[in-house]
């Protein structure tokens, strides 16, 4: 487990998407807790750092994506957290709203949809969620899209990739669902003043 800023932390073993632990001192939260097949291992590096899997409190996700939500329901169930997510992709999860029509987005449906956890808080519009995190809705990359922002540290999903100056820069276009909403987006995570990124698929950015 990495440590990024205070109390914000990068955990060391998962597989696709990164995962981010915030130790608020009154329980954890968990930001994308990636795909089940990593939840034993993320626990086993919670308790190597001294930390009870079973103090997750919450998990916020970015967006629905496999790679990203996938493990959320078994989390929930193993230890009661409340799982947070944009009301749009909560009802992609649900299969009450269509998957976005692209080729990426119809090829990933075949292999199935993350499923919504029972005790689920849906977002919708930008709003403070719990220990002074906001979220703040960036669609483009799925219609539900969220970016969390805590201080000077924001988690921003695949909304954007992040070079080691701290640049954002496009996902691969074909990943997103809408092209347009995703270049919107990022302009709003640009005008953000944040010392430390922390996104789905690049290293995370820290100012020296």
């Amino acid at each position: 487990m990495k440590k990024l800023a205070p109390g914000v932390f990068q955990l060391a073993r998962t597989i696709g998407a990164n995962c981010y632990l915030i130790d608020t001192g009154d329980g954890l939260i968990l930001i994308d807790p990636g795909m089940t097949m990593n939840l034993n291992q993320s626990a086993r590096d919670l308790r190597a750092n001294g930390l009870s899997p079973y103090s997750v409190k919450h998990l916020l996700l970015t967006h629905y994506d496999y790679d990203h939500a996938q493990g959320a329901a078994e989390w929930a169930r193993r230890t009661g957290a409340t799982v947070w997510v944009g009301a749009a992709d909560a009802e992609i999860m649900r299969h009450t709203a269509p998957i976005p029509h692209t080729p990426f987005r119809r090829l990933t449906a075949r292999a199935g949809i993350a499923e919504l956890p029972e005790n689920a808080e849906l977002i919708d519009g930008d709003s403070e969620i719990v220990h002074g995190i906001r979220a703040l809705p960036t669609p483009g990359h799925t219609p539900g899209h969220l970016a969390f922002v805590l201080g000077e540290v924001a988690f921003i999903g695949d909304a954007a990739m992040v070079n080691k100056k701290g640049v954002l820069g496009p996902m691969p276009a074909f990943l997103d669902a809408d092209v347009h909403q995703a270049a919107a987006s990022r302009m709003i995570l640009n005008g953000l003043t944040v010392s430390t990124i922390c996104a789905g698929h690049s290293t995370p950015f820290v100012a020296n």
